[in-house]
């Protein structure tokens, strides 16, 4: 696990259209609240993640990723922490991540969960971790529920794609020591 660097984002942003295109498809978890003809990289995307890059800890705004690889260089999974944009909030993170479905039962996302956790608790200005997830991406939630997230609520029918009606789980994990 290494963080990436502003050189990388052209191989992030590959590895990031690929994950991105097997949301939802061919009966595969929908991971993305997204149908899967919206399940592109788009360059509004992009630029929230170059952007935040280079902002700094504390701005709104802010972002830093970190990719799993393989012994080759390849990118096979990621996770980011990144501002809340909201004032006063500084204390707490939104988390996203992801893994190649080609890597996934090899312990990569525990592996990235457990890297973050690690690192938001040595940084003294971080008190929580907050995300949100498709209530029903199972193995996603059972995850989260792994490493000590709080399930704080669900919100009933937040999305609505191809007909289908969504709910979205929003947990949290307090890291102060």
């Amino acid at each position: 696990i290494k963080e990436l660097s502003k050189d990388q984002l052209e191989d992030f942003f590959h590895y990031l259209t690929i994950h991105l295109s097997e949301n939802g498809r061919n009966g595969a978890i929908l991971f993305q609240p997204l149908a899967t003809q919206q399940s592109t990289l788009s360059d509004e995307w992009k630029l929230q993640f170059e952007n935040g890059m280079n902002k700094a800890y504390g701005e709104i705004g802010w972002r830093k990723i970190w990719v799993a690889l393989t012994k080759e260089n390849n990118i096979v999974g990621h996770i980011d922490i990144r501002s809340t944009n909201k004032l006063n909030t500084e204390h707490r993170v939104l988390l996203g991540m992801g893994v190649d479905s080609n890597f996934r039962s090899l312990k990569i996302g525990h592996q990235l969960l457990e890297f973050i956790i690690e690192f938001c608790r040595n940084n003294r200005k971080i008190s929580w971790i907050d995300l949100e997830v498709l209530t029903s991406n199972i193995p996603a939630k059972r995850l989260y529920e792994k490493m000590n997230f709080e399930q704080l609520s669900v919100t009933k029918d937040m999305f609505r794609i191809d007909n289908i009606s969504y709910d979205y789980t929003s947990m949290t994990l307090n890291v102060d020591n």
